[in-house]
């Protein structure tokens, strides 16, 4: 059903390296209609940002780009006629370019299953009609995960989180990874959004090898210092959230700290799933991939 390489039991189980902070879904102009910066002005953006890798990922059109400051990844944002955006990040540059020649969406997934690429199905919660209702999103095989937070949707018709339909497929067994990205078109929306990915070191082939695995956890704007699950506990450690959450059975709370750190026994719980979701200052929110019962 997904091509990532994941230890669902325990995506955060390598605990070697450092977090790496990521976005991979970007526009530029005039690549992107949408997009309002050049390339070069949104690299140096991110930079500034502190960002370590990025993904460009205009409509349909692979930009390239190199900056020996940041990490960059090839990408592209595929979209229909029908509302389905997807993005597909490589290693191999042909991957990308043999999307962007597909014309169907199923046939697209169909292609990227026999390829090493990273498929993420983006803005779930935009309201773009028919945009990913989630009986579609169960219905569909062949992607590694969904965006749970877009930056952009927050000044957009929709919601910006689409945790509700990533639980949806997360209590009937589908195992996908949870993204957030900045989706960013100019300026003022780049830093919105981030992933932060556990890896050895800032080559493309350890960040895309640790994302592929699950070990990165998804946020706007709230960090996470330590996840780890040692002898049946689970510990979430933060500098500074106000609340961590425990969250299963298709979004229902069942544990919840007002604390910057949350240990929670596994072997006291016979749910299919468990994530976390970390509040910080203000609206700032940070989630993890979630941990399946062997």
């Amino acid at each position: 059903m997904v091509s990532s390489n994941v230890n669902w039991e325990n995506p955060y189980a390598d605990r070697d390296g450092g977090w790496l902070k990521g976005n991979l879904h970007t526009h530029t102009s005039p690549a992107s209609g949408c997009g309002q910066i050049s390339v070069g002005e949104c690299v140096e953006r991110y930079v500034e940002r502190g960002y370590d890798f990025l993904a460009i990922s205009d409509h349909c059109v692979h930009t390239r780009h190199s900056d020996k400051r940041i990490t960059l990844i090839d990408g592209v944002e595929w979209n229909d006629a029908e509302g389905h955006h997807t993005g597909v990040y490589s290693l191999n540059a042909g991957d990308v370019e043999s999307a962007i020649s597909v014309s169907e969406h199923d046939v697209l997934l169909n292609n990227l299953a026999a390829t090493e690429a990273l498929v993420v199905l983006n803005h779930p919660n935009w309201q773009l009609t028919p945009h990913y209702r989630r009986e579609e999103l169960l219905a569909k095989e062949h992607y590694d995960g969904i965006e749970i937070y877009n930056g952009v949707i927050e000044r957009l018709a929709g919601y910006a989180i689409a945790t509700d339909k990533w639980d949806y497929l997360l209590a009937r067994g589908r195992r996908v990874l949870g993204f957030a990205t900045d989706d960013s078109h100019c300026d003022t929306d780049i830093g919105s959004a981030a992933i932060y990915v556990r890896c050895r070191s800032r080559s493309r082939k350890a960040i895309m090898s640790a994302i592929k695995a699950g070990n990165f956890y998804a946020s706007s704007g709230a960090v996470i210092d330590d996840i780890r699950f040692e002898d049946g506990i689970i510990e979430i450690e933060t500098p500074d959230a106000q609340q961590i959450e425990a969250r299963s059975d298709g979004g229902m709370r069942i544990a919840c700290v007002k604390d910057r750190v949350m240990r929670f026994d596994m072997r006291e719980t016979s749910r299919r799933y468990v994530r976390f979701t970390v509040y910080g200052e203000g609206s700032a929110m940070a989630w993890t991939q979630p941990f399946f019962e062997p």
